[in-house]
């Protein structure tokens, strides 16, 4: 059978849907949004040089070199996990009166140990590119009291000196302070945005700026410090959007965010233990477990106070109270030297798993030197950095801690990992990228992952070809349900019509005869009238009383008004089957019945309608005169008995109607009989007699019968 051509459009329309999702990755592809200095790919992860210094007057720190403003001024700041600004260093600060001599004129003149040992200052009046925002609190580490005021703007940032720049960003968020708390600036890797007033818009962090601008793979970060003491030094780490294989010691544990937004980064402390060369398996934590937030923004350690006491029990530290710091004498010094205790932090979860990590510190770590005007010192003294915290708030991993570990965090997945630092000499550097949710598959892009991730174009294709196949299927599915209905109706149309032309084409049986709705015949039809099948037959002669028949009677088959002889013929009639119905009341006054001849006759042109052509040929031409003649009235009925039968009255009604008072000679209900012998028997009499004797009968209430027959 031959295809319709209604039937070729939905496989046009499959056809071309499968041809476009095996190209709609290329078109995607090809459609992708592109900027003009990027490839199509993901961007790769920015690792940040560090600077060959360590600065800072509460111990030594690995710095970065950021270029602020333009024309550019350099300055070297340190990293911090819980800021989102960039902080520095402001040229007043290190700004002294120096007064002429001869002229007695005060001016103001730099002051190059201060310029120099707070990393260089930052004069934001020879910037062309600040837009100055006003005073505000810096308001990172105020739980720590350590506070103060800063002047904030938008200026133009980027990494590196000059001739090893990194990606420059403008109109990010730059504070600049004055107070010694932060002796340098530093440089937010916190994805938060900055709110100067409830009426403007915030001001978005510098880590968002950049993956806005398709230059990290993600919002993340990975950050170790570096550890002066070991080798003849190792620089920190610090990459952007991706971590350093490297640097670490993998292990299986992830933390998750805590709920507070300013103190995200937290893990548990399990246990603390220490073990020296004349002691093992010192417990320096003799209290239930608590939380610590890592923030690289501050050096030292912050811990309860009774875990602070167990660390003076069990090296001799003493507490300054003017300072609030642990500072070691020389002899102390040359003690913990010499014993090199490592102390072991036990991390994990709470609630989350059983799993931990354990961040070994030897006493290299904490073996830091403080310089004046470091918490109020007017000399350099050795110190334990770790403080006595007030409160949850402030137990915190610092700097130190960072020396040691290697912490990657995750912003958008919100989890983080700590891991033990590897000091592995030489060790060829290997950057990972950490893929964004938003630009792959969440299963496809594990943070700790080293597969090689799809480019962004390649994503976009297979994103909507997916798109595609999963239309195409629906409208498949859909098209083939439609189609199967489609089908079978058409299939019982079909054979409704195959049935309709097979019947048509059959001898139609018998039809029901039914009463005819008009006589007049149906010129598509034919004529309904059934010819009368009869013989012509001689006139015989009915014994029955004749009556004269008018010339006109309606009710007579004679033109001339006389009735025509009865034609009697064979029972070769074709038999018709028909309900027992009335015979109708003639409509006229002083009728007469009709004979059942006539009945017949009426019937059949009731249910076989009248030929208005005539009657057949076949048909007999005589006509007959009618079999019932006109009714006789009681006046005129004789006896005809050999005995006369007085009071007799056809409608005299006789009782009981059961028939038990019936007399021998009242042939009403008995059978007839032949007379035997040939002798006569009065009670025969009856047989001749239209009227049933009532002799004998002493019941006043006899009946009489009358009968025409």
């Amino acid at each position: 059978m031959l295809r319709r051509r209604g039937d070729r459009f939905p496989l046009f329309v499959i056809c071309v849907l499968i041809v476009s999702t095996f190209l709609s990755p290329c078109f995607a592809h090809a459609l992708a949004p592109r900027n003009d200095n990027k490839n199509s790919t993901l961007p790769a992860p920015i690792s940040v040089a560090p600077d060959q210094d360590w600065d800072g007057i509460d111990g030594q720190w690995n710095t970065f070199t950021l270029h602020v403003g333009e024309p550019a001024q350099y300055v070297r700041t340190f990293i911090s996990t819980a800021s989102q600004q960039t902080w520095v260093v402001l040229d007043l600060a290190c700004m002294v009166n120096k007064t002429d001599e001869q002229t007695n004129v005060t001016t103001l003149e730099r002051d190059t140990p201060c310029y120099d040992g707070r990393g260089k200052t930052f004069n934001h009046t020879a910037s062309s590119t600040w837009e100055q925002k006003g005073f505000y609190q810096l308001w990172t580490e105020k739980n720590l009291g350590l506070d103060g005021n800063g002047q904030y703007g938008y200026d133009t940032v980027g990494f590196g000196h000059p001739g090893e720049e990194g990606p420059t960003l403008k109109n990010t968020t730059v504070g600049t302070l004055i107070t010694s708390n932060f002796w340098l600036g530093h440089f937010g890797v916190n994805p938060k945005s900055t709110n100067f007033s409830a009426f403007e818009d915030p001001s978005p962090s510098y880590m968002t700026y950049l993956f806005r601008n398709n230059l990290i793979p993600s919002i993340s970060f990975a950050y170790t410090a570096g550890a002066r003491y070991r080798f003849t030094a190792v620089l920190g780490s610090l990459t952007l959007g991706g971590y350093d294989t490297s640097r670490y010691i993998s292990n299986d544990l992830t933390f998750g965010f805590a709920p507070d937004n300013e103190r995200d980064i937290v893990v548990g402390v399990v246990g603390i233990h220490a073990s020296s060369s004349t002691k093992s398996n010192i417990n320096l934590m003799k209290r239930e477990q608590f939380t610590m937030y890592i923030d690289s923004t501050v050096a030292e350690i912050w811990l309860p106070t009774e875990v602070c006491k167990t660390f003076e029990d069990a090296f001799g530290l003493k507490y300054d109270e003017e300072t609030n710091l642990y500072l070691v004498d020389n002899l102390l010094h040359e003690t913990l030297r010499a014993e090199n205790p490592n102390i072991t932090f036990s991390l994990g979860q709470k609630f989350s798993t059983n799993s931990t990590v354990d961040i070994v510190l030897p006493y290299a770590a904490f073996d830091l030197q403080a310089k004046p005007p470091y918490r109020g010192l007017q000399n350099e003294s050795s110190y334990f950095p770790i403080r006595r915290a007030a409160n949850e708030s402030q137990f915190v991993f610092g700097r130190t801690f960072l020396q040691e570990a290697y912490l990657v965090v995750d912003w958008e997945r919100q989890n983080f990992s700590v891991y033990q630092s590897s000091w592995i000499y030489d060790a060829p550097q290997n950057i990972i990228p950490i893929i964004s949710p938003s630009l792959t598959n969440e299963a496809n892009s594990d943070s700790t992952s080293g597969a090689r991730h799809l480019s962004t174009g390649a994503i976009i294709g297979i994103a909507t070809g997916s798109g595609f196949s999963v239309a195409m299927i629906c409208f498949g599915i859909a098209w083939w349900f439609w189609r199967k209905r489609h089908i079978a109706k058409a299939k019982a149309k079909y054979e409704e019509q195959a049935a309709a032309a097979a019947a048509a084409k059959e001898t139609p049986a018998e039809k029901v005869e039914e009463p005819p709705i008009s006589p007049i015949q149906d010129p598509e039809e034919g004529t309904k009238v059934f010819p009368k099948a009869e013989l012509p037959a001689d006139t015989t002669s009915r014994p029955e009383l004749q009556t004269d028949v008018k010339a006109g009677d309606p009710n007579s088959s004679s033109s001339f008004g006389m009735p025509s002889p009865a034609i009697e013929v064979e029972n070769t009639e074709r038999q018709i089957f028909e309900m027992p119905g009335d015979i109708p009341t003639r409509q006229e006054a002083d009728g007469r019945q009709l004979s059942e001849k006539e009945s017949m006759m009426v019937r059949e042109r009731l249910y076989n309608g009248v030929d208005p052509q005539g009657l057949p040929s076949v048909s007999p031409t005589s006509e007959e005169p009618p079999r019932r003649l006109a009714p006789v009235s009681p006046s005129e009925v004789a006896v005809v008995n050999r005995r006369g039968l007085p009071n007799v009255s056809p409608t005299t009604p006789r009782v009981p109607r059961d028939g038990a008072f019936l007399e021998a000679n009242d042939t009403f209900f008995q059978p007839s009989r032949a007379p035997r012998d040939g002798r006569y028997l009065e009670a025969e009499d009856t047989l001749l007699s239209p009227i049933s004797p009532l002799e004998g009968s002493t019941d006043s209430k006899s009946r009489r019968r009358f009968s025409y027959e």
